[in-house]
This record gives C-alpha cells, sequence and structure tokens, in this order.
C-alpha cells in the first residue's frame, strides 16, 4: 500500500455507488434533491391509519397529491424500491437480501427505528410508507406540504406543516484519499469518509494522466474500517501497465445529492515497483543543538532517478505531508522545519523517475529532546455543574503548553486522583467536561489542572475548585394522600428530606379528568419549600377526578426525583340547585312551561327536555339563564308530553333533573 500528499483538489467520481450504514444522522426532515423534494412524514409505520401529504398551490389552495401506507408484502417493498426517483435509483443497488431484510422488520415493528441503520436512509423510509419523493420539481422556490394523519374511523390529525427551498443548498461533505495499492491486474484506493453520518455513496471519475478528460468508471468496492477510519476501497479492474491515470471520486448523500470533489490522485501503474529504484539504509538523527532531524539515505537505481521524494508524519500510520524533493545525487537533508521536542516525527523517502514513484522506503522514527521547563500552572480555574455534568474553564499559561492533565477529589481537601482522559489543545481558554456518578447520597466535589508542555514536563497544580452534588438520584416522596377539605383539596406526602441535605422542596403535579375524559394533562401545580410536606389545592372545580404526584427536588433545576405514585381523589364539590314551581299548562296549540330560578351567580343557562310515553327525553330549548318559562308550540295535538328542566352551571357543571311535569292540548 502507498501513502502520499495531496495539494491540488479536482473532482472525482465513482461509477459504482456503495452505501455506508451509519447511525447518529438524524435526517427526519425534508430536504431537496437534484430533481425535486424529500417529504418525510413521521416515525411511526402507517399500518392502521394512512399519511396524507397535501401541496400548497400557487393561488394558496391545499390539494392532495399522495396517500401513504405501509407495504403488505415482500413484493411491495420491492417495487417501491423500482418506483424511486431516477436520480436516487442511481445511486441504488438493489439487493434481494436487503429488501427481505426491510420486510421482516416492518411486518415486526411500527416505527421505522426497528430498521436499524436503514432507519434514516430517505429510500428505505419510502419503503416504509413513511416518506414520499415530489419528483420532477423544476422551478426553484419554497414549497409548503402538509403532513396529515388519516385513521380508519375517518378522523384527520394534523401531523406538521413543512416548507422546503428547492433547489437545496450545496452540501459540502468531502473524501479524502489515503493509499492506493497496484495488484497485477488492477488498482486499489482507499478513501476516507469525512461526513459519515451523511455520505451514503461515493461516485468514481478517471482521466488519463493531464488530460482532464473524467468520465466516470464502474469499480469494485469493499467499506471497511481502517486504522479507526471509515474507509470505501474501490478497485479500477481496467487498467493497463505503463499509463499513469489520474482519479477522483464524489460523495453523495441519499438523495443523491452531491457533495465536494476530492484531490486528484495521479497512478503510475507498474505492478513491480521495484523496477523503479529500491531505497536502502535510511537513517535518521536528531540534533537538538540545531533544532532538527538530519535523514540519509542510499538507493539502487532502477532506472534513472529524477528527484528523491521526502515525507514525514508525526504517527507511523498517519497522513504524511511532503516536506521536499530533492537532487538524486543528494544523500542527505536537515529537516528543521516546525520541529517541536518530545514530538515523535517518522519520516519516509521515494525515487520519482518522471513517471512514477518507487516504492517507499522503511518508515524511520526521531524524537528531538525537549528542555523547556514548566513551572507555573493554569490559571483562573472554575467548575459549574448542570445536573451530573460538569464544566471545568481555566486559561493557558506560556506558549509551549500541549495539553493538560485533570484531577478530582471527593471532597474540598481530600486526595485527589488523576482523570484518565488527557485534554490536548493549545487553546489560551480551555473547556473539559466530567460526568460525576449517580448516587444517593450528596457529595462535595473538588478539582485542580496540571499542564504538559512540549517538553513533556508537568506544570505544579492549580488551584482547586469545588462544586455540591445531589447525586442525582433523590429520594422519591411517599404515602402521598389527596383528602377533602371545605372547597379544597389537601395533598401531603412523607418527608424525604432527612434522607438527603440536596434536597431544597418537592414539586406538586396534578392531571384533570372530566366525564371520563382527559380535560388537563399532567402539569406543574406548585413548588414546594422544603419546610412543608402538604399543599392546599383551591383551584379545583367540581365534578372533576384530580391526580397527583410529588417528586423532590434539589438546588440545581435539573436534579429531580421520579415521580411517586399518585393519589386520584373525586372533588363532587357543594350540590348544585334545582329549579322550583315547575308547571306545564295547555293552550290553544302550545304548553306554557313556568319555573322559578335559585339565587346563584354561577348559573349560565336553563335547560328543557321533553318526552313521550315511554319515549326518551330530549333537549328542545336551552333557555337565558335569566328565564322563567317557555312556550312549546311544536307539541303536537292529543299527544301527552312529560317535561323536566335542568340548570347548567359554570364550568359545564349541571343540576339534578326536576321531577316531570305532563299536559297536552
Amino acid at each position: 500500500m502507498k501513502s502520499f500528499p495531496y495539494k491540488k483538489s479536482l473532482g472525482l467520481i465513482l461509477a459504482s455507488v456503495f452505501v455506508i450504514q451509519t447511525a447518529g444522522a438524524d435526517p427526519f426532515t425534508g430536504k431537496a434533491y437534484q430533481t425535486g423534494n424529500f417529504i418525510f412524514c413521521g416515525k411511526e409505520i402507517p399500518k392502521n391509519f394512512s399519511y396524507l401529504i397535501e401541496k400548497k398551490s400557487a393561488d394558496g389552495q391545499w390539494k392532495a397529491i399522495a396517500e401513504l401506507k405501509a407495504p403488505t408484502s415482500e413484493a411491495a417493498c420491492n417495487a417501491a424500491i423500482q418506483q424511486l426517483p431516477t436520480t436516487v435509483a442511481a445511486i441504488t443497488r438493489v439487493e434481494p437480501s436487503l429488501i427481505a431484510f426491510i420486510w421482516k422488520k416492518i411486518q415486526k415493528s411500527t416505527v421505522i427505528d426497528s430498521l436499524y441503520a436503514y432507519s434514516t436512509d430517505p429510500r428505505y423510509q419510502f419503503v416504509a410508507g413513511t416518506a414520499w419523493f415530489d419528483d420532477r420539481i423544476n422551478v426553484a422556490g419554497s414549497y409548503n406540504y402538509r403532513i396529515s394523519r388519516l385513521n380508519q374511523s375517518g378522523s384527520k390529525e394534523l401531523v406538521r406543516e413543512e416548507i422546503i427551498k428547492f433547489p437545496a443548498e450545496k452540501w459540502n461533505a468531502t473524501t479524502t484519499p489515503v493509499r492506493f495499492k497496484l495488484n497485477q491486474k488492477s488498482i486499489d484506493i482507499s478513501y476516507e469518509i469525512m461526513d459519515r453520518e451523511n455520505t451514503l455513496g461515493l461516485r468514481l471519475f478517471r482521466s488519463p494522466y493531464l488530460q482532464k478528460s473524467f468520465v466516470q468508471i464502474p469499480a469494485r468496492l469493499l467499506y471497511t474500517s481502517q486504522e479507526g477510519k471509515m474507509v470505501a476501497v474501490l478497485s479500477d479492474d481496467n487498467v493497463t501497465k505503463g499509463l499513469t491515470y489520474s482519479y477522483v471520486a464524489l460523495p453523495v448523500d441519499g438523495l443523491g445529492n452531491p457533495g465536494k470533489s476530492s484531490d486528484t490522485l495521479n497512478i503510475y501503474f507498474v505492478p513491480k515497483q521495484a523496477d523503479v529504484g529500491l531505497v536502502t539504509n535510511l537513517t535518521v538523527t536528531p540534533d537538538p543543538g540545531k533544532g532538527g532531524n538530519l535523514i540519509s539515505w542510499k538507493f539502487n537505481k532502477g532506472t534513472n532517478a529524477n528527484t528523491i521524494e521526502l515525507f514525514r508524519s508525526t504517527a507511523y500510520n498517519g497522513s504524511y505531508q511532503h516536506v521536499a524533493s530533492l537532487n538524486p545525487n543528494q544523500t542527505n537533508y536537515f529537516d528543521q522545519s516546525n520541529i517541536l521536542p518530545a514530538i515523535t516525527y517518522f519520516y519516509y523517502i521515494t525515487i520519482n523517475n518522471g513517471i512514477g514513484n518507487s516504492l517507499p522506503s522503511a518508515r524511520v522514527p526521531a524524537i528531538l529532546e525537549g528542555k523547556r521547563k514548566n513551572v507555573i500552572p493554569p490559571q483562573d480555574l472554575r467548575a459549574t455543574r448542570t445536573g451530573n455534568l460538569i464544566t471545568l474553564t481555566f486559561r493557558r499559561v506560556g506558549a509551549n503548553i500541549r495539553g493538560y492533565y485533570v484531577y478530582r477529589g471527593d471532597g474540598y481537601v481530600s486526595p485527589l486522583s488523576q482523570l484518565p482522559r488527557m485534554l490536548l489543545s493549545t487553546d489560551s481558554l480551555l473547556s473539559y467536561k466530567d460526568t460525576l456518578p449517580l448516587s444517593v447520597n450528596s457529595s462535595v466535589y473538588s478539582y485542580t489542572v496540571a499542564s504538559v508542555n512540549t517538553s513533556y514536563n508537568i506544570s505544579p497544580m492549580s488551584n482547586r475548585a469545588s462544586v455540591s452534588f445531589s447525586g442525582g438520584r433523590l429520594q422519591v416522596p411517599e404515602k402521598v394522600n389527596a383528602r377533602l377539605l371545605n372547597d379544597a383539596i389537601l395533598i401531603s406526602w412523607s418527608d424525604v428530606s432527612e434522607l438527603n441535605p440536596a434536597i431544597t422542596g418537592y414539586e406538586l403535579h396534578r392531571r384533570t379528568i372530566y366525564n371520563d375524559k382527559l380535560e388537563e394533562p399532567d402539569r406543574l401545580v406548585a413548588t414546594i419549600g422544603i419546610m412543608n410536606n402538604s399543599f392546599t389545592d383551591k383551584t379545583v372545580v367540581a365534578g372533576r377526578s384530580y391526580t397527583y404526584s410529588v417528586r423532590s427536588i434539589g438546588a440545581d433545576s435539573l436534579d429531580t426525583s421520579s415521580m411517586s405514585l399518585p393519589s386520584t381523589i373525586l372533588y363532587e364539590g357543594e350540590s348544585l340547585l334545582s329549579p322550583g314551581d315547575v308547571t306545564a299548562i295547555p293552550a290553544d296549540k302550545k304548553i306554557i312551561l313556568t319555573w322559578s330560578l335559585p339565587v346563584d351567580d354561577e348559573l349560565s343557562s336553563v335547560q328543557i327536555y321533553r318526552a313521550t310515553e315511554n319515549g326518551q327525553p330530549i333537549l328542545i330549548k336551552e333557555a337565558d339563564k335569566k328565564s322563567e318559562g317557555f312556550e312549546d308550540t311544536s307539541a303536537e295535538k292529543g299527544i301527552l308530553y312529560y317535561y323536566f328542566i335542568v340548570l347548567k352551571y359554570n364550568n359545564g357543571r349541571t343540576s339534578s333533573p326536576t321531577d316531570a311535569v305532563s299536559a297536552k292540548w
């Protein structure tokens, strides 16, 4: 395998497209692609409902453009893949085994998260019925979409509205060539994927050397991890010995949107590179007095040498940078460009004959001795806490600091232990985050910091910075009890503040049910200080069922316990007055009703009900709250009617119905 430097940038494209499945991206939203807009409806797979997609026209009217349902068979999944837009289908390789896997997961779940890494891929969101392609858009602008849920009952629920701008903004994802390998009949090129979360494919282009006539080529691929990096290994099988080729790669996302092209890679295809020349006896000698490294070498010439190419890196398998192009008669070079003490540098050289490079030499390390002292610790250490996350901030002192060790102790003056993660940075203002262990007991933690310079000398420790922490697992209040108290509800619970001194109070939450329906979801009713473990709720309304739960809180608003077990109570309130003196008097072609009203400011209306013999009562009139009479002109002659009155009060409360009175004309 070869490593090399890169200078010029040019677009390279890969004809065969491979898919890199990653987790961590969050593409659950709409986005434009080359020929249209992609609309994401929701994570729930539409099995017992359907998604309705509407699009706003130029005159402001909503027009239905698609209704989505989950596939009902593996064949339906395969058909959806075949219906992808042309630009998306061009980067999609149809694999029966993958389609079978997707169908199996859709059968067993109601959300696309079950598709694992494929849940974030627009193509398989489309297969699952949770997304759609509005293709063949050719006018730039902002497009309004409305996504609704159509239930089996016929009801329609709005999910959301979304505006998508077409065309899409330019995607700046890149890919970097990291090495290549010459085989007997092919060339393998490894590209590092820089945007792993959004890059779902690559395209490869090739041109004869110096002609810049790049065309897309088919290429075998293997994607894998090399030295901790996501790498795509592309194989060009159509190569000719003795020719030099230029390659460029272009990343694409799941919708076919292109990123930025890679650097141009020029490769001279010669299966036996030893024919170019062989480097021997490479040595590197550090010179602290001059502040650099002396590199010396010898080589056996297989052909005429044009230049000696020198490369350097700070890691054996890292990215090597080109240092110099040297005369072929030169046998040594002194490197003092940006050389730091106590850093390991690795060198190798190759021989260039004007057509290609030789095999690289062995990689030889060297360390320049450092003599800088480190006597001043970091300054202005501060510690802040959010939940169990600690943020340390401090200031760098000195120009040759390369990193920092952080120490933590349990208590203000307790012994300190070094945290395992070293902070490497050359910034003047620094930040370090630490996660505290969760516990049911409160604690005090203190921190200090020491710097490490380029000579690997460690400074004294800085001043201490301390924080207090409740432990993150505050005790849950028990024995929550709600009972009636006059016109209010008294809620009490066990006092758990004695179990943890970090507890500063309680939060009381309430949920309301009226007529067997949720009237008010769970919400915070009150925050109670640590001196009380009860609360009187005077905001209750008669006829409601209230459910209360309590949790303890610490000094930090994010420090809360779990919710207690709930306590539910029905608040009936005082009985409501009914009207009196109800009469029904027959008259000519009507029946006259009269009644007397109680004096109550909460009265909102009068409801009049009528029924026939063995019939169901119906509401025939809802009169004004001051009405004390009504003429029923809809009564028919000769029919005996029964009447009763119900008074309606504020907040939807109603009185008991009066005794029925009867009449006929």
